[in-house]
């Protein structure tokens, strides 16, 4: 819990128990009490009952969860990598939800994306970046790096892999390069990258992804210094928790969010000293724990899913809009922080001295999110400080006025919620449209 504000709630508590005290006598400060206590076991109980509905509901086991054995063995063999993290393993492949359609992609033997009708075709562009960059929810031939292949008349690398930050990604770039050398790299990234590159375990900031351990970069005397993955074997996540202390230490949200957002005894306090967070949250939760079990019921009573699919409707908007909420504002926090756009620009900085190392052409493509383009119509871009800075240091294509001066930006994302999900097909053809204006002068 956030210690400041709980120490606050508590002081006005005890205020007011004094207040009933002196006013009313010693009758009126056992029932305010009695209440508290009753109060106390009525939010612990709701909250670890809603903590089997979202991870959003931090209890003190949070902290050191169990890990499931057969998600692990699971991991190990499609996305388990000791250096990186996780990666897209050679041979692997997947059926997904499409907005209209099952979409499907399959990884070739170099660990790219299949790029079908173009694999035969000369290389002169590689890509590397996350799930953005990859292409997610569409298929093989239908990402930007498939459309950016027919513009090109060249086999266009895909090295995405989702979830990465900018410093997966240049890692996985330098341990790649020589094994898939092209003329031009583009490194393809969302705003929320700067959130990732200032995380060790990504279950500090995104609850319940608790296999995400990655290498993270730190600036030290002006100099990047790299602390490798913690886990580099599948062994080590059986005592994962012993490296838990040196993980703290330096990932960014262990302290700044994870901490904070911890429910632990008094629970009272705990919702109380963050009411902007945790009474929604409350509120829209257990109205979803409400309404499944009045789903339930209404099968049961064999009434059609006719009868209720805009109530559900609502519910999944509003846990859209919670999650925009709470996973926003802290990239716009962090383009504002100084160690964290410090660390940005010298990761970008390395991107460019690695590729022109390597004789090849170094192009970063900015590619906003749908709750991006929501925040920017609200607020302006809360980025471009940092951009207008990089793009003196490096060749940039910025996705960011094309989607948002688009006629409709609902078309442009595979998902019609607030979250909006990935580029759609007309998406990713106006993305390959960006990019080949920036590279074809130097194909």
């Amino acid at each position: 819990m956030n210690k400041s504000r709980a120490i606050l709630v508590f002081i006005i508590l005890v205020c007011i128990g004094i207040v009933l005290y002196h006013f009313i006598g010693v009758q009126s400060v056992l029932i305010y009490i009695s209440v508290l206590i009753i109060f106390e076991v009525l939010t612990k109980a709701l909250i670890y009952r809603l903590r089997k509905e979202s991870p959003l509901f931090l209890t003190p086991e949070d902290r050191a969860p169990t890990l499931s054995k057969e998600g692990l063995r699971k991991f190990a063999t499609i996305g388990y990598d000791p250096e990186l993290g996780w990666v897209r393993k050679p041979g692997t492949s997947k059926k997904e939800k499409g907005k209209q359609h099952p979409t499907s992609y399959s990884i070739n033997a170099k660990g790219a994306r299949r790029n079908p009708g173009h694999e035969d075709l000369p290389v002169t562009i590689s890509c590397y970046g996350d799930s953005f960059a990859f292409a997610r929810q569409v298929n093989d031939n239908e990402t930007w790096e498939w459309f950016l292949s027919t513009l090109t008349k060249s086999n266009v690398l895909n090295f995405g892999v989702g979830n990465y930050g900018f410093d997966q990604s240049l890692l996985r770039l330098e341990r790649e390069f020589s094994s898939n050398l092209s003329k031009i790299v583009v490194m393809g990234v969302v705003p929320s990258t700067i959130v990732r590159i200032m995380s060790t375990w990504k279950h500090y900031h995104e609850y319940g992804n608790t296999f995400g351990f990655k290498p993270q970069f730190q600036l030290k005397e002006g100099e990047l210094v790299l602390h490798k993955n913690p886990i580099d074997t599948m062994e080590k996540y059986e005592n994962y928790v012993t490296h838990l202390p040196a993980i703290q230490q330096r990932d960014y949200f262990y302290e700044h969010k994870f901490q904070h957002e911890m429910n632990e005894f008094p629970y009272l306090l705990s919702v109380l000293s963050s009411p902007l967070r945790m009474i929604p949250l409350l509120g829209v939760f257990s109205g979803k724990m409400l309404f499944g079990k009045y789903r339930s019921l209404k099968k049961r009573e064999k009434v059609t899913q006719s009868t209720i699919p805009s109530t559900q409707n609502t519910t999944l908007e509003r846990l859209q809009e919670l999650k925009l909420r709470f996973s926003t504002p802290s990239k716009v926090t962090l383009f504002r922080t100084k160690e964290a756009t410090d660390l940005l620009t010298a990761l970008v900085a390395r991107f460019t001295t690695f590729c022109e190392n390597h004789d090849a052409t170094p192009l970063i493509l900015w590619m906003p999110q749908k709750d991006d383009l929501i925040y920017i119509k609200r607020h302006g871009v809360f980025y471009q400080q940092w951009l207008n800075h990089i793009k003196s240091t490096c060749t940039i294509a910025d996705l960011t006025e094309p989607l948002r001066s688009h006629k409709d930006v609902s078309k442009i994302f595979t998902n019609d919620n607030a979250d909006g999900g990935h580029y759609s097909v007309e998406g990713n053809k106006l993305v390959a449209d960006v990019v080949y204006e920036k590279v074809k002068s130097l194909l």
